[in-house]
């Protein structure tokens, strides 16, 4: 555990298996992460907050909404409007994740769309599950965010948080693609027993996915991150 403020770490702290170079897995701690790359961007003037996905990513623009179902037929309806930029930013573009969303797991189900966690960039074909902006909804709006920031960049997501995110604020082990040598001190997940006890817990993103995933993709010490929650804190 790690306490910070603008100006430097007020506690630190370890028990267990943890040391101070213990890998975690961010999972959705990468978001903000990944955003961070995507406000660079628009300050540079790269898009602009109204800006429509589907003018950057084409193929965010056949995404449907998914209304609902005729038996065991999905039933898709094109969106009432076009998703833009500040929507995908602030998750209300209308994205979903099928273990949040009871439709959106039926249609997962009855599709076969994979989850996000299989690595699988096909994860990201699945439908809308709300109109943009109605709603916000916890979903894979910023693994699109990712590829918007690959788009413009011309660089993976991960190449392009090292050079100009994680490289200038001395995260020195924040990445996507793990070594060997970080994998060696990648903590074990765990989950709790009906007895109390920790047993390990046997689920884990795989080693080479197909994309650098926005949403939950990065790994890093609590050190590191620690590092990044001080650049905002500090403006």
């Amino acid at each position: 555990a790690i306490v910070v403020d603008r100006d430097g770490v007020l506690y630190e702290g370890r028990a267990g298996d943890a040391q101070p170079d213990t890998i975690f897995r961010n999972a959705s701690m990468t978001k903000a992460l990944a955003t961070t790359g995507a406000l660079q961007l628009l300050e540079q003037e790269r898009f602009e907050l109204d800006t429509p996905v589907e003018s950057i990513l084409p193929e965010f623009g056949e995404l449907q909404v998914l209304e609902g179902f005729d038996g065991d037929e999905p039933r898709l309806r094109p969106p009432a409007s076009k998703p833009t930029m500040r929507q995908l930013m602030t998750h209300t573009a209308g994205c979903g994740y099928f273990f949040l969303n009871a439709n959106f797991a039926r249609y997962a189900e009855l599709t076969g769309v994979p989850s996000p966690l299989t690595g699988q960039k096909a994860s990201l074909r699945g439908p809308l599950v709300r109109d943009p902006g109605t709603f916000w909804e916890y979903g894979v709006n910023t693994d699109w965010l990712g590829l918007v920031v690959e788009k413009l960049s011309g660089q993976t997501l991960g190449a392009y948080l090292s050079e100009h995110v994680f490289g200038p604020l001395g995260m020195g082990d924040l990445t996507f693609r793990p070594t060997d040598e970080q994998r060696a001190r990648l903590m074990t997940l765990r989950t709790r027993t009906p007895e109390g006890a920790l047993a390990p817990l046997d689920i884990d993103l795989p080693p080479d996915p197909e994309w650098d995933a926005a949403g939950h993709g990065s790994y890093g010490t609590v050190a590191d991150y620690a590092r990044f929650i001080r650049a905002w804190l500090g403006d």
